[in-house]
């Protein structure tokens, strides 16, 4: 079978007939997006229309809080808009802690929202401008691949896809037709299929290239390293920003593994899904960088400077960039959508898995310290000395 057809099969082309209706016509799944929808049917806000492809990307991003700096471009034929992806014409996806946005130029928006009651909603806004846009639900949509994560209900998605010079997915095992990737997987084995840019200096990564016709299941190895811009690739004007950041990916895959594993833990009320979480959210086995690295954007500059600080000045939101990504060792997705709808019996046992963690090296204890003067609800003995 042809490698795309096959990728159709595992889910693309069959999704595509999968129904969808407008939020009014469904259950109520609290998000972001619902609440958007409110407010524009409330005439509360409105989404402004751009007449260059970019349709309403610019306006949704703005009224979601999520920065265009925030942008990576994957440009495998991985998304149920797959035929429209190529490397010379990539998908941008945008994203904050709760929702990502994901738009093909000149097509229609996709989106997944992280739901306040526990596990996720998919969207997509059509490209056409409309008196009042209506961000659509997908019942079913993109669950084919987004239930492939492996941790017993649907999740985000970050993949290792071997891609070749037209965006077709190369398959040399159907079975496994590509990789899930956060932050405890080598990097030698993540980016296949993604545009990478920044200084990465010694990391080896997949990002960048794609297979030859003599090796179609290989990428070149090292061809794709430490490339500062995307000149010649695609057309710039095709996404918001010149580039695909790797800070912002790093953040992208780290969020993602968080947010897998706690909608697994809400499901399975297995300690040791909340030991899985909590050795996640403490870097238990996060691959060190190999040598610093550096952003394209102003992402990581902005992405440190929204979170919340204590009376040090600290935050759970500051990179290290030297050797791990983030100074402190606990994670900034303590303060999302997704860890505020574990179940109460679930959080307290991860509370408590934490902190004791935590309290066992001065690091620890400093980010016990972080997060107790920044998290509102977090247990009373996370403010003892």
């Amino acid at each position: 079978m042809n490698p795309y057809r096959l990728f159709q099969a595992l889910g693309f082309a069959a999704l595509l007939g999968a129904s969808l209706l407008p939020l009014s016509a469904q259950e109520p799944a609290e998000n972001a997006i619902e609440t958007l929808q409110e407010r524009l049917e409330k005439g509360e806000v409105s989404l402004r229309y751009d007449e260059n492809g970019h349709g309403y990307l610019r306006s949704v991003l703005k009224a979601l809080d999520i920065p265009e700096d925030s942008q990576v471009l994957p440009f495998s034929k991985s998304s149920f808009q797959a035929e429209l992806i190529s490397p010379q014409h990539p998908r941008a996806v945008y994203f904050n802690a709760d929702v990502s946005v994901a738009a093909v130029h000149g097509d229609m928006l996709e989106i997944i929202a992280n739901n306040k009651a526990g596990g996720l909603s998919f969207y997509t806004l059509a490209k056409p401008r409309f008196d009042t846009p209506r961000f659509e639900r997908r019942l079913g949509l993109c669950v084919e691949c987004h239930a492939r994560v492996g941790h017993r209900t649907v999740g985000w998605i970050v993949a290792d896809i071997t891609t070749a010079s037209d965006g077709l997915p190369q398959m040399s095992d159907p079975a496994q037709p590509f990789s899930f990737t956060d932050d405890t997987v080598p990097f030698e084995k993540r980016w296949g299929g993604w545009y990478v840019t920044g200084a990465t200096g010694q990391m080896r990564h997949r990002g960048n290239v794609t297979s030859r016709a003599e090796a179609p299941y290989d990428l070149p190895p090292t061809a794709g390293l430490n490339v500062a811009d995307l000149s010649g690739h695609f057309e710039a004007g095709q996404v918001l920003q010149p580039g695909s950041d790797v800070v912002a990916l790093l953040t992208l895959e780290h969020q993602t593994g968080f947010t897998n594993r706690a909608f697994a833990l809400n499901v399975s009320f297995a300690e040791e899904d909340a030991q899985r979480l909590a050795d996640y959210m403490t870097f238990k086995d996060e691959v060190k960088l190999p040598s610093p690295v550096k952003g394209s954007s102003s992402f990581a500059e902005r992405f440190a400077a929204s979170g919340p600080r204590d009376a040090q000045g600290r935050s759970l939101r500051d990179f290290d960039l030297k050797t791990r990504l983030f100074r402190h060792p606990l994670s900034y997705m303590l303060y999302s959508a997704a860890f505020d709808a574990l179940r109460p019996s679930n959080k307290a046992l991860v509370y408590r898995k934490l902190y004791g963690i935590l309290r066992q090296t001065a690091e620890g204890r400093a980010a016990i310290a972080i997060a107790a003067a920044t998290k509102p609800d977090i247990p009373a003995d996370w403010k003892t000395p």
